[in-house]
């Protein structure tokens, strides 16, 4: 190319601009994700009430925490009368992330927090060298909740099932003798089983 030759040369960017570009991009995508959280419900907390006690039904408890399982575990001055139904039954566990984080870094339970307790049914399975039983049916959701400044107790417990076995949306709180006073007397921590929890209680202690 001679000295003469004025034609166009390709147009640079300089790598300043560059990094300023790329850092706008990222700031967008982050701010994205912030939206996208927000409009799915990840900033709401994790009960919600309809006045001053109906808690509506969680949604999305299968994505928080899962502390633990048991099969047939239950406190029961009736055992004897009631193992055999009982024990047909798996307990599945969750807490909200919040308050599991909290819980991790102080040892205790926030307000806000929640417990899922989802039943399903057991079965077993004629299978040559199969031994053991697995999960079948989803048949109950039960929650618990912390709340000082809403429940005297500070917890209060819920069914959203009715009489029949169907799903209900909302629920009202258990009578006191139903729930409350198994787990004032018999819970490790704060009301809650964290005896039977092994994902609890390994939780290091600052």
């Amino acid at each position: 190319m001679s000295a003469l030759d004025d034609s166009p040369r390709p147009e640079t960017v300089a790598p300043v601009s560059r990094l300023k570009t790329i850092s706008y991009l990222l700031l967008a995508g982050y701010a994205m994700v912030l939206a996208l959280g927000s409009a799915f419900g990840a900033d709401k907390p994790a009960a919600v009430f309809e006045g001053k006690q109906t808690l509506l039904r969680p949604e999305g408890y299968r994505q928080w925490v899962f502390v633990g399982s048991s099969l047939g575990l239950r406190y029961d001055p009736e055992s004897e009368k009631s193992a055999s139904t009982n024990s047909q039954q798996f307990q599945n566990v969750y807490i909200n992330p919040v308050a599991f984080r909290e819980f991790a870094r102080t040892g205790k339970f926030p307000n806000g927090t929640v417990f899922i307790l989802e039943i399903a049914s057991s079965e077993t399975k004629a299978e040559s060298g199969l031994q053991g039983s697995y999960q079948k049916d989803f048949i109950a959701l039960e929650a618990a909740v912390k709340d000082t400044a809403r429940f005297d107790d500070g917890w209060a417990y819920f069914s959203f099932d009715d009489e029949k076995g169907k799903r209900k949306d909302k629920a009202t709180p258990f009578p006191r003798s139903a729930c409350f006073d198994c787990h004032h007397q018999k819970a490790a921590t704060d009301h809650v089983f964290t005896q039977f929890y092994p994902v609890l209680r390994a939780l290091p202690r600052k």
